[in-house]
């Protein structure tokens, strides 16, 4: 939208404005998502204000507030067509579950119809996949540098994955001669712990009249990877030590499913529940956590991730994130000194 027009300005002023129902006079764009239809083999012309028409002869029909507001026939529609500018998971659901749905994802060029996908990517994860493992890899390069090989074997990783990472990195990481690192000296911290999308995935909350720390060797006894404050519990961990309250909830990761009930938990309907487990569509915390040398816990971004993430902070979570950010401030600056072999 450009500046401001005076004019415009002052026609606005100070007038009462006959205005349309909302939506009403919004224009659909439908140019990409009838070349997405191409691309489909489901080639379709705009029929009328409203309603496409397809190659079979099928017409589809984009919701609108209003019916025929010009002399149109009012002709039947066999399909919905949705072509929405950010397509939900609830749309995609409703996509393949329901035949009669013309479904178009214009900034991915995907597209459903007759309950079923007929272009693009199937699998989810891929869309996601370069994202994540970006974040992998800063977390990587966060605190200590790393040769493009080292990367490769700590993030369990390929050649191209890591290669299609840095350069999605850009400028914020550089080549040296002993390996690529942050251009600037803890300059991945505060962007891995705050631009981190999020693990996604799938949050259950359960509750436990056991302790918490009896609650965290329970989970990571059955493979869990214990989260934000709830690691001031464990043993060997110097970074979160505020708070002389025990924290009111445990946050743990799975790669799996387990048997909560088994363990000594029931399902909590309430939203500050004791213990959150979650089933991350992020594989890569997994083996960040494994090259961090933790085999109970996160590695320390995305802990500090999960403090900024909580629904309900409290001032120690909000300490606790700002010790655990210090540290990592601290390890980067030390670890350059000593990389480069600079004096403290």
């Amino acid at each position: 939208m450009g500046p401001v027009l005076q004019w415009v300005a002052d026609a606005y002023a100070g007038r009462p404005q006959i205005t349309l129902p909302y939506g009403l006079g919004d224009t659909a764009d439908l140019t990409d998502a009838l070349a997405v239809l191409k691309l489909a083999g489901l080639h379709a012309v705009v029929e009328s204000h409203d309603t496409i028409r397809l190659a079979d002869g099928r017409r589809a029909r984009l919701p609108t507030s209003t019916r025929n507001p010009r002399d149109e026939p009012d002709t039947p529609a066999e399909l919905l067509l949705l072509a929405p500018r950010t397509v939900m998971q609830m749309q995609i659901a409703l996509a393949e579950q329901t035949e009669t749905v013309l479904l178009v994802d214009v900034d991915r060029r995907r597209v459903w119809v007759d309950g079923k996908q007929v272009l693009g990517v199937h699998d989810r994860w891929k869309d996601a996949a370069p994202i994540y493992i970006t974040f992998a890899v800063a977390r990587m390069l966060a605190v200590n540098g790393a040769t493009f090989d080292d990367l490769v074997r700590r993030g369990r990783l390929t050649p191209g994955q890591v290669d299609d990472a840095l350069a999605r990195l850009g400028k914020r990481v550089h080549r040296t001669s002993i390996g690529w690192e942050s251009r600037e000296i803890g300059g991945l911290v505060d962007w891995s712990i705050a631009c981190y999308p999020g693990p996604g995935g799938i949050r259950t909350r359960w509750r436990s009249d056991l302790p918490l720390p009896e609650r965290a060797d329970r989970l990571i006894g059955a493979g869990c990877l214990i989260s934000g404050r709830g690691i001031s519990s464990r043993s060997g961990y110097p970074a979160i030590t505020v708070g002389k309250t025990t924290p009111y909830r445990l946050v743990a990761f799975t790669a799996n499913e387990i048997d909560m009930k088994g363990l000594g938990f029931e399902p909590e309907d309430e939203d500050l529940a004791g213990t959150e487990l979650i089933i991350p569509a992020d594989p890569t915390i997994f083996a960040t956590a494994t090259a961090a040398g933790y085999r109970d816990r996160t590695d320390d971004i995305i802990t500090a991730n999960t403090l900024l993430r909580a629904d309900t902070r409290t001032d120690d979570d909000t300490k606790a994130l700002e010790e655990v950010r210090s540290r990592l401030w601290f390890l980067a600056d030390t670890g350059y000194d000593l990389r480069w072999n600079l004096p403290s």
